[in-house]
């Protein structure tokens, strides 16, 4: 069975296999992993890490993995390890307040200089392996892989500021999620406020995703009917509609709170008054 690293060498990685380590990032300190990729800070999280630990220290490469169900890992980039730096105050600045809030704990850490290899960017979500153990996150040992999705993906998820979707679109990703699971896991990862434009008209219709299920299990009614139930929508062609994310809230938020928020976008657009919103 091909390994990992045998895959990686064979396509151009000039390597040594004991200077190249796997690394499979999760859920940390209450911060989503896939939250994290979504919008677009893994580059700068990936390289805060513990002057005790030093997991990139004697190494050339790292191939970093996202977690998902079963144990399982998709690849997301592989990195050449330039060296490191104290990682300071200024530093701490460019991180969101959620993903700060884990240096309140004092402890001192440092930064690592990596830069992604773009030249493998191809496997990017397509190359999935079984990680043996959940306990270590990073380790030299080399692991089969598991399966490589075919590249079948329309686009990859761009950010939830980037996202643009027309019904067809839509349609694409929720009949092939097993090839979109950048989409699924990032939509799924975040309740939220939506917005639905008919370029027909310009006219806009705001709506919610509260729950476990996030965005995600929301938008899977609209790639199925077009309209979600709301009655106004029902009176016209969903081809004309456009998808966007408002903004992520977090599936723990009580409906209630989801509701309140949703509101108050509502009275921000006009969209009771001029939209498609008739509540």
């Amino acid at each position: 069975m091909l390994t990992v690293k045998q895959l990686f060498q064979a396509d151009g990685l000039g390597v040594p296999e004991d200077e190249i380590k796997l690394v499979r990032h999760v859920d940390h300190q209450n911060r989503s992993i896939e939250q994290v990729v979504a919008e677009n800070h893994f580059d700068f999280y990936q390289q805060e890490q513990s002057p005790k630990v030093k997991p990139f220290h004697n190494c050339q490469v790292i191939l970093s993995f996202i977690g998902i169900e079963g144990h399982k890992a998709r690849f997301h980039g592989a990195y050449q390890v330039l060296g490191h730096e104290p990682f300071t105050k200024s530093d701490l600045k460019q991180l969101p307040d959620w993903l700060a809030a884990a240096h309140k704990d004092g402890k001192r850490r440092i930064k690592y200089q990596l830069r992604e290899l773009d030249a493998f960017r191809n496997y990017r979500n397509r190359l999935i392996i079984q990680w043996r153990s959940t306990r270590g996150w990073h380790q030299k040992k080399d692991l089969d892989i598991y399966e490589i999705l075919p590249a079948t993906v329309s686009s990859l998820f761009p950010g939830y500021q980037e996202v643009l979707l027309r019904h067809d679109e839509l349609q694409a990703i929720f009949a092939d999620p097993r090839a979109h699971r950048d989409w699924h896991a990032a939509l799924k990862a975040n309740a939220g406020i939506y917005r639905i434009v008919d370029l027909s008209d310009g006219k806009i219709y705001i709506g919610s995703a509260y729950g476990s299920g996030g965005l995600w299990a929301r938008w899977q009614n609209y790639a199925q009917t077009g309209h979600g139930g709301n009655k106004l929508l029902k009176r016209r062609n969903p081809t004309n509609f456009q998808w966007s994310v408002v903004r992520t809230l977090s599936t723990t938020l009580s409906p209630r709170d989801v509701i309140r928020i949703e509101g108050l976008e509502k009275e921000k657009h006009g969209s009771r008054a001029v939209g498609l919103n008739w509540n």
